[in-house]
């Protein structure tokens, strides 16, 4: 084996070391990696504040090994091209969920439900193919609301209550013409 091949093995040899060191692999995302890194700073990094001299500086110690072993994971080439394919990865895993929402949000803006039976029916029917009632639009049920037969009445009673209040204190004259008639 020539001392470049021997060279080239011995990084891998220590970069998988490095990996296993931090109980990961060379599969694992680099979401993963920055989480295990993170995790086992933050409980070195509360050691580091014990009131133990020794505890508080194996900490320290193991810090500074934990950054070191991080370095060199994240500058290797092997993490390099993993992170750039993962994220390729995660690229079309989105697109590809974007576009079933997507599809998913079409084809539910194409059907409506029956309000009688239930029963789903294009967003063009006039009436249920099934219960022959009549399907109304958005707006068709809105207007309906607002200008059913009650509110009809409540409205032209409102009114005529103002109009006779307007002409008792605006025209006092026409009700008492209107009294003595």
């Amino acid at each position: 084996m020539s001392d470049s091949a021997k060279n080239l093995a011995e990084k891998y040899d220590n970069l998988e070391l490095c990996y296993k060191v931090m109980g990961l692999s060379f599969s694992d995302p680099p979401e993963k990696v920055d989480k295990v890194f993170n995790n086992l700073m933050a409980g070195y990094k509360q050691k580091l504040r014990s009131s133990k001299p020794d505890e508080a500086q194996d900490a320290q110690m193991n810090i500074e090994q934990i950054q070191e072993i991080y370095e060199r994971i994240t500058n290797s080439m092997i993490y390099k091209d993993y992170a750039r394919e993962y994220e390729k990865y995660k690229n079309a895993q989105n697109a590809v969920k974007e576009e079933r929402q997507m599809k998913a949000h079409v084809e539910k803006s194409t059907f409506v439900n029956c309000p009688s039976c239930g029963k789903i029916l294009n967003i063009g029917f006039k009436t249920c193919p099934y219960c022959r009632k009549k399907v109304y639009t958005p707006a068709e049920m809105m207007m309906m609301k607002i200008f059913s037969t009650r509110n009809i009445i409540i409205a032209a009673v409102v009114i005529l209550a103002i109009a006779a209040v307007g002409i008792y204190l605006f025209k006092p004259e026409l009700v008492k013409f209107l009294k003595q008639v």
